[in-house]
Formats: structure tokens, sequence, C-alpha cells
């Protein structure tokens, strides 16, 4: 049995006081508990679908009330981290995090944070330049099929925005790092969101750009590879396509 540390609220003299009192415990010790079961998913190794116990055996585990364990469930389930399943094999079961679930956090703070145009192109030129160096060095034929599939898909879409994937997170996400593959589709997240339909002759020019990056990439050319890089995001800064207050300017990138 785990015994979870006693919050520090006393008891009150009538009903009405006990019920909030009791409530008010149960929160802070149902966050302290969710974020027990949290530590521990992750020091398993997130074995999703793994089912942690019932509602009872919960409770006996970590010597807690029924009003715990649910609220603790709740917070669980807020997070991605696991949520109740019904039926046999069933109880507090882990789940995978959803990564739409992270980006949309992350887009909110950052627009209440009021992100501009700037801090945006920044940050993606810096990450990007860094992928490409390291996918350079260690791109497979899968990754080069790949690379060249999500081309395709850019050549037949008429609104650049529209791509959920594009050839800038694929080369983040072929490089291994999650890290930097989700900081790659969240600025991308902004990007769709916030970004202006480019023009025909525009969208040739980024994706002709896009081709250089991706050949570049494939030859091991760190240099032109990242050369190509800047060019776009310089020319997207300049243009101003992406902007916190939906007012970008109107600016020819070509």
């Amino acid at each position: 049995m785990i015994k979870l540390p006693d919050a520090n609220i006393q008891s009150a003299p009538n009903d009405t006081s006990r019920s909030s009192a009791a409530t008010a415990q149960s929160r802070p010790r149902a966050a302290d508990l969710a974020r027990w079961i949290e530590e521990e998913i992750v020091a398993a190794g997130w074995r999703v679908g793994e089912a942690l116990g019932s509602e009872t055996s919960l409770m006996e585990r970590f010597d807690v009330g029924r009003s715990v364990i649910r609220e603790a469930c709740r917070i669980l389930e807020s997070r991605h981290v696991a949520k109740p399943r019904r039926g046999p094999g069933g109880g507090l079961v882990v789940t995978a995090p959803e990564r739409s679930v992270v980006l949309d956090h992350a887009s909110l703070y950052l627009e209440y944070a009021g992100f501009t145009a700037s801090d945006l192109f920044e940050t993606m030129m810096t990450l990007e330049t860094a992928a490409v160096e390291q996918l350079a060095a260690t791109i497979d034929s899968a990754g080069i099929d790949r690379l060249r599939q999500v081309l395709d898909e850019e050549a037949e879409s008429d609104d650049l925005r529209a791509q959920a994937v594009t050839v800038h997170t694929e080369i983040a996400r072929l490089t291994g790092n999650p890290v930097l593959e989700l900081f790659m589709h969240i600025g991308n997240n902004l990007a769709r969101t916030h970004g202006v339909r480019p023009s025909e002759s525009e969208r040739r020019w980024i994706h002709q750009r896009n081709v250089e990056l991706v050949e570049a990439t494939i030859a091991g050319d760190v240099l032109a590879a990242q050369r190509s890089v800047r060019r776009r995001i310089r020319a997207m800064t300049r243009r101003q396509a992406v902007s916190a207050d939906r007012a970008p300017a109107s600016v020819n990138i070509e």
C-alpha cells in the first residue's frame, strides 16, 4: 500500500462544512495521486493499453477514498495519460497522448503571449537549419522516398496551409528527435492558423524552394539545404505571411 501525504485541512463542525472540507481535501490529494500515477507510467515505459487496476484496487493500493480516485482519474484523462475502461480487463488504462491536443494548447498559449511573425520565423529557421544538418548525414532510402512523396502531395495542393504534414515537419520527424519534431509541428500549426493563402506564383516559388531543400538534403549538401531554408523563411518574413494580428502585408516573395 502506498500512503499519500495527508492534506493539511481541519474538520468542520457541521455537515455542509464537512462536505466542503472533504471536497477541498480530495482535490490536492487527487492531484498528488494523478502525478504519482503519471510518474509510474513514464518509468514503466508508457505501455499504452496497460490496465493499472480497478477503482477498488486503486483505492486499496493508495489508501484513499472513492472520490479521490475518481478525481485523479478525471485529471489523468484530461491530460490524455490514462482513462477508465469498463468491462473485463478494464479499470484505469494507459492511453497515448494526442499530439493535436498538445499543439492546440501550445498554440493557444502563444496566442495569449502575443507571438509575432518574426518570433515564429526566427525560431523555425533555427530549428529547421539544425534539422537538415542532422538529416543530411543520416537519411536513408525510406526517408528519401518519404520526402519525395510529401513533395508530390505539396505539388497537388491548392492551399499550402491545408497541409498538416509538410516537407519541414517530415524532415524534423526523420531526424528521430521527438523534441525537434514537436516544435516544428507547433510552428507549422501557427502558420496554418494565421497564414495567408499564397498566390499561384508564390505557391510555385515556395514549392521550388522545397524541392531544392529536399534534393540538397538527399545529396548531403548541408550548406545548400540550409541556404534554401534561410532563403524561404527570409522571403516569408518580408511578406509577413504569418501574423498574430491576422494583418499581413502583401509583398511579392519572388
